[in-house]
């Protein structure tokens, strides 16, 4: 059977790799569904998601529902009859009557090895965590989070280059790939699936304000592994001298200090030496609040920085 009538759910950039690709092939989406526009910035404007931008370039046409359960949305669906509803990262629950809507149900684009990180921050977990293999998952929607059958899964490596921005560039445009080659195997095999195993089962929860502060009486290598999994949005905030700042890449060293962890032990063009509970590490890269990414020697610069001088908690 001929796939024809595809609807697709998204909304953050991540999800816009996919459109584009759809959108040059026979599966071009009759329909994005997207989240309506949002107050952001200092003076609240509003403003489209990324993939509502995409599909008024594509030419798609666009809605934004509230609530895409209701039953005005529904009725919409309903008309166009699709064959099978496409999400990345849409945002939003969907109830039993939307998910019997299309012939072949809705699918999802997960950015995990699930059952792996069900749940909303798969890329930051995976990182937090130090893994060395990540991937895709495509799966059927069903009432529970995440926990639909897998109808195709790829791994992907995770580098120690990766940050979170590296990785979800990846695992964006690698989900696209797999999307379309789901769709010609439904097309020629109809939809095949397998059951996850649901005892081996880990989550991802949403990152909390405290996720965000950096923490130095941890050891290097968690430090290392929370600056990767936050870098270089949104950062993992440190302070110094009562100013926040953005910590965005660092290096372990095989040093260790007795110094209290935060202290500054160097300052140099290679970066500045900090304590920790274990291991020193170099910092290489920060974001001044207000500022753009920087080096941490031409922080150092300005923020006039020497030895013996303490970084601090996030707060």
């Amino acid at each position: 059977m001929e796939l024809k009538k595809i609807v697709f759910m998204g909304t953050p950039e991540f999800a816009v790799p996919a459109l584009n690709a759809l959108s040059e092939t026979r599966f071009k989406p009759v329909l994005c569904i997207t989240q309506p526009d949002r107050p952001k910035g200092r003076k609240r404007k509003l403003q489209p998601t990324p993939v509502k931008i995409a599909a008024e370039q594509l030419n798609i046409p666009v809605i934004q529902p509230e609530d895409v359960n209701k039953i005005e949305t529904l009725d919409q669906l309903s008309e166009i009859a699709p064959d099978i509803i496409i999400t990345v990262a849409y945002g939003g629950y969907l109830k039993k009557q939307i998910r019997l809507l299309a012939k072949f149900g809705c699918i999802n684009l997960h950015p995990s090895l699930l059952p792996k990180y069900r749940g909303p921050a798969p890329i930051n977990y995976a990182l937090f965590n130090g893994d060395k293999i990540t991937g895709n998952t495509i799966f059927k929607i069903v009432s529970e989070m995440d926990s639909g059958p897998i109808i195709f899964q790829t791994q992907t490596e995770i580098e120690e280059t990766d940050c979170y921005t590296t990785l979800y560039k990846k695992l964006s445009e690698n989900g696209t790939e797999n999307i379309i080659k789901v769709l010609k195997n439904i097309e020629q095999n109809g939809l095949v699936t397998n059951k996850q195993d649901h005892t081996k089962v880990t989550f991802s929860h949403k990152l909390l304000k405290e996720d965000l502060l950096l923490n130095w009486n941890d050891t290097a290598e968690n430090i290392r592994n929370r600056v990767r999994g936050l870098a270089e949005i949104p950062g993992i905030t440190a302070s110094f001298k009562e100013n926040r700042i953005k910590i965005i890449e660092i290096e372990i060293l095989d040093l260790i200090s007795q110094e209290l962890p935060g202290t500054i032990l160097d300052v140099g063009k290679n970066g500045i030496i900090i304590v920790t509970a274990d291991k020193n590490i170099l910092l290489k890269k920060v974001q001044p609040a207000g500022k753009g990414i920087m080096t941490a020697h031409a922080f150092s610069l300005g923020a006039r920085i020497k030895a013996e001088d303490r970084f601090h908690n996030g707060f």
